[in-house]
């Protein structure tokens, strides 16, 4: 692509870039070029109880937060973050959860015109297919005809409904997360079809990429800065590198606009590499600053942490023998289905409110995310192995935060694009953060393991404490601090980092269309731009972000 030119660059094939330049190449006319850093997608991708199999590998970023005391037992944390074509979407747990309607009226009442529950609700459901009848029987809140299939799984092993039952008892009903109640649990659905994952690639870009001869999506490529004419400050192309030589390797240009969309962690850097970004920082790395903005700053993400494990043994436990397993993926490799088509135990979730939540109304903090896993104990101690997710007897509570209060920043080593920027969280700074963990714990161990359908099951409390915390009283408040303190787990929900706000907003980096203040022709549409963090998953509302984007891209050319 050196010295070709396009009237748009999307730099990134992620949740957003996928769709960004799958709708932007929807006009003819247009001539639409998608970089991506990472690779194709990989087929180990599709399988639902594989979700982990392709983190820490060569389609994983694979970044390292900075030490700090408070949080992952004061070493770095592991913030996965997808470097494939479809990018999180491609590593995520594929649920597909919007959020309260709360978190949107939020950003429009910070001055974010347009960016309203309601304005926002109809870009949602234009990418949505679902195919739960239940579900898309409300039409106020569910579409089907999009090009994003949402659906529940099929297959569900004997601990789903058991799980759904439990919560129930202590009086949380089945709801739908995503229609007008939040506070409940839930069956979740997910972005996927007939037992295969459903990455933006797979919905956005390979049902036109043959066929649209305006579309170019090029992988293995990382954009190194967005080339701005410094004077009139207009964003006009994109340098870039080869993955294979990691040296700069060519140039492209754009008629209309540069639209980055490398995700809350790479979008940051490649605008500080382009000059645009705080001018402290800029300058002792010696960029030439071409606008003075706030990027990297309002780095909001959900913290959780290994929580109360329940015990899932005898009858229970889903466990095979290797000769089953073996017989279970030949079914799945055959024709989608069996214990292979499903994520386990992690259809199940729950949204329930922390001593910080407002009772009156529906707006709960604390949402249950139940990875699944096999623990053998030993003479020794125990050994975890991490088994497919249909292959387990423990399962583990993620007590999450879903408000939360503690704001951290990203920023750059110095000018070399192929360093890995500095990544501070700040976890639990706010210690509001780890007494929404504590409530949640608590809820787990003192009332839903003590509900009568999980003893009538056989199913358990775990009540070996972890090693690093076996120094205090299992179940205490103090245990609970110390498991957020120490086994820190991320949601990988990174965002906020090139926030949009009001041109009184002086943290605001981008204005309420997405543009960058003061610099001509470039936009963010990703992740970073989301000013407060709601209550969700991240994956579907940077689908709806990149939907209501481009028919913002579609109005100012056309």
């Amino acid at each position: 692509v050196d010295g070709e030119r396009h009237d748009f660059i999307v730099v990134g094939g992620g949740s957003a870039g996928c769709v960004v330049a799958s709708r932007l190449s929807e006009i003819n006319d247009w001539k639409v070029l998608l970089l991506e850093a990472g690779g194709e997608e990989p087929p180990q991708a599709d399988v639902p109880a594989f979700i982990p199999l392709n983190w820490e590998t060569r389609f994983d970023w694979q970044y390292q937060t900075e030490p700090e005391d408070g949080y992952c037992g004061g070493k770095s944390c592991t913030w996965n973050a997808g470097k494939v074509l479809g990018g999180g979407s491609i590593l995520n747990g594929m649920i597909y959860n919007r959020g309260n309607a709360r978190c949107y009226d939020k950003w429009k009442e910070l001055g974010n015109d347009g960016w309203g529950f309601e304005d926002v609700l109809p870009y949602f459901k234009k990418s949505e297919n679902n195919r739960d009848p239940s579900r898309a029987a409300n039409t106020n809140y569910h579409a089907v005809g999009g090009l994003l299939n949402v659906q529940r799984f099929s297959y569900q092993d004997k601990n789903v409904q058991l799980l759904m039952d439990a919560f129930q008892e202590l009086g949380y009903k089945d709801v739908d997360i995503n229609g007008g109640t939040q506070t409940g649990t839930t069956l979740l659905q997910f972005t996927q079809k007939d037992g295969r994952r459903m990455s933006t690639n797979r919905a956005f870009i390979a049902p036109f990429r043959n066929k649209r001869k305006n579309l170019k999506v090029v992988t293995n490529v990382r954009v190194t800065k967005v080339l701005i004419e410094p004077n009139s400050k207009t964003a006009y192309g994109v340098e870039y590198a080869s993955e294979r030589h990691r040296h700069v390797t060519g140039k492209a240009y754009v008629n209309k606009e540069v639209i980055v969309s490398s995700g809350a962690l790479k979008s940051p850097h490649v605008l500080m590499l382009s000059g645009i970004g705080p001018r402290s920082t800029l300058s002792s790395a010696g960029i030439d600053v071409i606008m003075d903005l706030p990027v990297g700053k309002n780095l909001q993400d959900h913290v959780t942490c290994v929580g109360p494990q329940l015990k899932v043994e005898g009858k229970q436990q889903t466990l095979s023998s290797n000769q089953n397993i073996i017989r279970h993926f030949r079914e799945y490799v055959r024709n989608h289905k069996g214990p292979f088509s499903a994520p386990g135990s992690l259809q199940v979730s729950a949204y329930i409110k922390s001593r910080y939540a407002d009772p009156a109304i529906d707006f709960p903090d604390i949402q249950y995310f139940l990875p699944s896993q096999a623990v053998f104990n030993t003479s020794t101690g125990q050994i975890r192995l991490n088994t497919p997710f249909c292959e387990y007897n423990r399962i583990y509570f993620q007590p999450s935060v879903m408000l939360e209060k503690s704001i951290g920043y990203i920023t750059i080593r110095n000018k070399d694009p192929f360093l890995q920027p500095v990544i501070v969280p700040n976890y639990f700074k706010n210690i509001e953060d780890l007494n929404v963990i504590i409530d949640a714990c608590n809820f787990v161990a003192k009332n839903l393991s003590n509900t009568k359908v999980l003893k009538d099951a056989g199913v358990y409390l775990d009540t070996r404490p972890l090693p690093d915390c076996a120094h205090l009283e299992f179940g205490t408040d103090d245990y609970w601090a110390c498991l957020g303190r120490n086994y820190t787990e991320t949601l990988h929900h990174f965002s906020g980092t090139c926030k949009m706000g009001p041109d009184s907003d002086p943290e605001a980096v981008l204005d309420p269309q997405l543009r960058v203040r003061g610099v001509k022709h470039l936009r963010v549409v990703d992740a970073s731009i989301i000013p407060t963090l709601g209550n969700s998953n991240t994956n579907a509302p940077v689908i709806m972000i990149a939907e209501k984007a481009s028919d913002m891209i579609k109005e100012a050319w056309q």
